[in-house]
């Protein structure tokens, strides 16, 4: 599994307190050798909720943040994208690092287990809520992790929403033939992590027949009010 600095991802907007949030304790450990947490609610994640309330929701939208955020951080676009009948889940990391943020994963080994935990994730909602379309992604490492879930083709994905990730998957590990439509944005002034990953998930992603909405922008390691347009636009005709 190919790392291109996974580890080094900062966050580049701001954070706010969420109008609606919900707990859930953290269990397990990083870096553990369990392989499933499909017994977990949330996958022994802490979780935030906004938006609709999950009962009644008909779409799911997971969103992850980045290295040395919160789940906080990205609660604000929940405000932004809307939709009456869309709830948000916005998950924390499980690792702390030294400047009292959040990283998903520090080390391969971790960022295996951070893909346990989000596909059991994914599980639990479909399992919790399955009159609910469920769509996942993130910024930066958080996208780089959402986009581990192109190797499991039997996850209920229906929209992939990837803004600057990292490059940690290769061709051969995407599932080809799926229902997934991806939103793969990137800045092509990135200085945190490589345009050109972006680039090549593309290609891949291409090749392997997958509805792609290619976003790259002449920006940094953001995300803009444009791409936010976009995630909306993606999202709506299934749920609105």
């Amino acid at each position: 599994m190919r790392m291109i600095a996974l580890f080094l991802c900062v966050v580049a907007i701001g954070c706010s307190k969420p109008t609606d949030s919900h707990s859930v304790p953290l269990q397990g450990q990083a870096g553990s050798t369990v392989e499933t947490y499909d017994d977990i609610p949330w996958g022994g994640l802490k979780v935030q909720l906004s938006g609709s309330s999950l009962e009644n929701a008909n779409q799911i939208v997971v969103l992850l943040h980045g290295y040395g955020a919160t789940e906080a951080d990205l609660a604000p676009l929940a405000d932004y994208i809307g939709g009456d009948s869309r709830a948000f889940v916005f998950p924390a990391a499980p690792i702390e690092i030294d400047d009292g943020g959040l990283a998903w994963a520090t080390t391969e080994q971790e960022l295996e287990t951070a893909h346990a935990r989000l596909a059991a994730l994914v599980r639990f909602a479909s399992k919790s809520y399955p009159d609910a379309e469920i769509a996942v992604g993130g910024f930066s490492q958080g996208a780089t992790l959402s986009s581990l879930l192109l190797s499991d083709g039997k996850l209920p994905v229906r929209h992939l929403i990837l803004y600057s990730p990292a490059l940690a998957i290769d061709d051969s590990s995407i599932k080809a033939g799926r229902g997934i439509r991806v939103l793969l944005t990137h800045g092509k002034r990135d200085e945190v992590l490589p345009f050109k990953d972006s680039e090549r998930l593309h290609r891949m992603l291409e090749s392997k027949g997958i509805t792609t909405n290619w976003h790259p922008f002449d920006g940094g390691h953001t995300i803009t009010n444009e791409l936010l347009d976009e995630t909306r636009n993606q999202l709506s005709p299934a749920s609105e």
